[in-house]
């Protein structure tokens, strides 16, 4: 308590400073959390989406070692005297061994592995033959074979000659050719050092000696449609780019894009591909033995945000917006508040002088005629005369504060009944009459109804007089403090005429020849306390709540009221129910 209590009081303008100071602490304080909660929410929201790539991605590279290591598997299956032309099995029926050509021998090898070129064995000596041609191959091409050989014979050895040259271009081979063929390893391994070739190779044993047995495949079709034939299967919602990159980079990566589709997804081998699919790095991995030279990479342009993700960014953006109307409206509301309140302490200031200027004059005439002062009769007359009209204003101006009190705390009970428009008429001219005629202002009364003696208006006929006698004094009021030096404009109009939009209705326009009002104060002019200019630099006295109790009080009667602009000059337009 003591850290407040030496705390000088703050002015208007700090206290609006303060205030928006603390709306916008309020509102960061608001935002912030929730920032950084969608923001975490989001990262979560892709974090988890790319798991669910990664598992995918994951299953496809096992899918593709899966099915590598069958092929492999039924490769390795081939028993060691299928690499030659003939095999020789022993019929224990008939005991004898019998000649059978090689199953290794058809020419359409391909269907079962693809991208084969064919098969090879090399015994230690270096000696090259092929199932599918009987005879040995050596480097002297001519001499391998007989000659005169049917077409299908020639196509046997020229893929056999084929096999034989791109085998001796290995180093792998050469080296094992040199070191001499010893060790046994009956599972096939892979060379990968012709880039456009694999050679599949094993050492085993035919008739106790060692032999280099394999095959030799083209590295695009035998790869390539493994990846693309597991690719297919798979089921990504966005497009996915699948690199197969060899390790030593001994041939260029190859390129698998993905797109998916309502029936079947679209795979494309492309040459080249935008980086765009390279931005967002999903998963990466060896191929498993003998395979490890390779390894498989998925990537994609960045993710999509998740569809149960925007509807959440919705949901947060209604509400950020949603926190930022309630701080605006908090702080519209307090700036109110802050102006009300000034507009009171303007107020308490305003009916301090109401007060004490009349009360003051009254008073100093009071003594005056009480000593015997003034003993003119005709000075006397003027002096009574002046304490009364002060009186009578001190009366108004209290019974506007306590009839608007009344309506605040909605304890004013305004009962209306219909009353003739010939009486209105009479009430404006009898209660107004003084009011204009001490400031030299003409009354004009004009009736633009039909029938106006038979038309009766529904009000309370002290509540209308208050209305009536506020206006007029307004328009006094201001027209003196203008300094207006124009006899002609020294009066006021009161016109009844038929509602132009509510045929159920009558219009009382009161219209003065002042200066009028600007567009800006017709919108606030019935506003509480508002007197459109600041307390030092007005002229004209007033409190301003004459005419939020003529509001207040047309309201109270089910009738309307509005405010026009005339050159010269302001109209006030009040509306009441009619029979």
């Amino acid at each position: 308590m003591m850290l407040f209590k030496n705390k000088r009081l703050l002015n208007y303008a700090q206290r609006i400073k303060r205030l928006r100071i603390s709306a916008i602490l309020l509102l960061l304080l608001l935002l912030i959390p929730l920032s950084v909660l969608l923001y975490f929410s989001y990262q979560q929201s892709q974090q988890s989406r790319l798991v669910e790539y990664e598992k995918e991605a994951s299953n496809l590279a096992r899918v593709i070692n899966r099915k590598l290591f069958r092929k492999l598997s039924v490769s390795n299956q081939l028993p060691a005297d299928a690499f030659n032309y003939y095999r020789y099995i022993y019929n224990p029926l008939t005991k004898q061994t019998q000649q059978m050509l090689s199953p290794l021998a058809e020419l359409n090898g391909e269907q079962t592995i693809r991208g084969l070129v064919g098969y090879f064995q090399i015994d230690r000596e270096g000696n090259f033959n092929s199932p599918i041609w009987p005879y040995a191959i050596t480097s002297n091409i001519e001499d391998s074979g007989q000659k005169n050989q049917t077409l299908e014979m020639i196509t046997r050895r020229e893929i056999a000659t084929s096999v034989y040259q791109t085998i001796f271009e290995s180093n792998t081979v050469k080296q094992m050719l040199t070191h001499g063929v010893s060790a046994k390893n009956s599972q096939f391994n892979i060379s990968f050092d012709l880039p456009e070739y694999l050679i599949f190779y094993r050492v085993v044993e035919v008739i106790d000696q060692p032999v280099l047995q394999g095959y030799l495949v083209k590295r695009a079709p035998y790869l390539h449609q493994q990846v693309a034939d597991v690719l297919e299967l798979r089921s990504f919602d966005i497009p996915m780019l699948v690199t197969l990159k060899e390790i030593e980079k001994s041939v260029a990566d190859t390129y698998f894009l993905y797109s998916p589709s309502t029936e079947e997804p679209d795979i494309s081998q492309p040459l080249d591909v935008d980086v765009h699919y390279k931005q967002q790095f999903i998963f990466e991995t060896n191929l498993h033995w003998p395979y490890r030279n390779y390894k498989v990479v998925l990537s994609s342009a960045p993710l999509p945000i998740a569809q149960s993700m925007i509807y959440s960014l919705i949901f947060n953006a209604v509400m950020c917006l949603a926190i930022v109307s309630a701080c605006y409206g908090f702080y519209r509301f307090s700036v109110k508040q802050l102006a009300l309140g000034e507009e009171k302490v303007n107020f308490i200031s305003a009916v301090s002088h109401e007060l004490k200027t009349p009360l003051t004059s009254i008073k100093m005439y009071s003594e005056m005629l009480k000593s015997g002062m003034v003993a003119s009769e005709q000075h006397k007359g003027e002096y009574y005369d002046f304490i009364c009209d002060e009186s009578e204003r001190l009366a108004r101006l209290i019974d506007n504060i306590l009839q608007l009190s009344a309506f605040e705390r909605q304890q004013q009970k305004v009962t209306p009944e219909y009353t003739p428009l010939t009486v209105l008429q009479d009430i404006i001219r009898s209660k107004t009459a003084s009011l204009t005629e001490n400031h030299h202002f003409e009354q004009v009364h004009i009736m633009e109804l039909a029938h106006y003696e038979r038309a009766q208006a529904y009000i309370e006929v002290d509540a209308f007089t208050q209305i009536v006698i506020n206006i007029t004094d307004n328009a006094v009021k201001f027209f003196e403090s203008a300094g207006i030096d124009d006899p002609s404009r020294r009066k006021i109009e009161f016109t009844f005429r038929k509602h132009p939009m509510h045929k159920g209705m009558v219009q009382l326009e009161i219209r003065d020849y002042g200066n009028g009002i600007s567009k800006a104060q017709e919108e606030k002019i019935f506003e509480l306390f508002y007197r459109g200019s600041s307390e030092l630099t007005r002229n004209s006295k007033g409190t301003g709540i004459g005419l939020a109790l003529v509001r207040e009080l047309v309201l109270a009667q089910q009738g309307e009221v509005q405010v026009q602009a005339r050159h010269p000059g302001l109209a006030m337009l009040i509306s009441f129910p009619m029979k």
